[in-house]
């Protein structure tokens, strides 16, 4: 395969194309962007084009592999307290009774559980988007689980741009 090249000259400061600008030593590119830190992780969000139909194959997925095993696990938990039964050993480490054995046998913090177990309660359309990749790129589990989960999904799903 060739590719046609162009010489690029450099006479004066004059925009080429949309958002590019050369000069005699430097070529500049305008992307507007907007950086915002999430979980200690900067993340850059690009701005909707609204001269374009939004169109959900445009938009790549983007998978937060720490949302979805968070949520894996929330699940293996509810399994797990569901398994239990009250005629069992407290204690059992198969079929523990309670969030705080749970936390004690996978040595984790009864707060950091509690938290986790939480995301059980997400609307199924959020656990649908999440698992699938087309939450919005925004969304990171601290957004979740720091803050109190609404009761009904509609609420959920506003709070959280669904």
């Amino acid at each position: 395969m060739k590719y046609a090249t162009k010489p690029i000259t450099t006479n004066t400061t004059k925009p080429t194309i949309n958002n590019v600008t050369i000069n005699e030593e430097t070529i500049t590119i305008f992307v507007p962007m907007e950086i915002k830190r999430r979980g200690g992780t900067a993340m850059i969000i690009m701005p909707k084009n609204p001269n374009k139909n939004p169109n959900p194959e445009d938009n790549p997925k983007y998978f937060d592999s720490k949302l979805i095993k968070s949520i894996a696990r929330a699940y293996k938990w509810k399994i797990m307290l569901d398994k239990s039964s009250p005629d069992k050993k407290p204690s059992s480490k198969t079929n523990p009774s309670s969030l705080a054995e749970i936390a004690r046998t996978e040595n984790l913090s009864p707060t950091y559980v509690r938290k986790i177990f939480n995301l059980n309660f997400l609307s199924p359309k959020i656990i649908e988007k999440i698992l699938t990749g087309t939450q919005p790129r925004s969304l990171k589990l601290q957004d979740i689980v720091t803050n109190e989960i609404p009761d009904l999904w509609r609420e959920q799903e506003e709070r959280w741009g669904f």
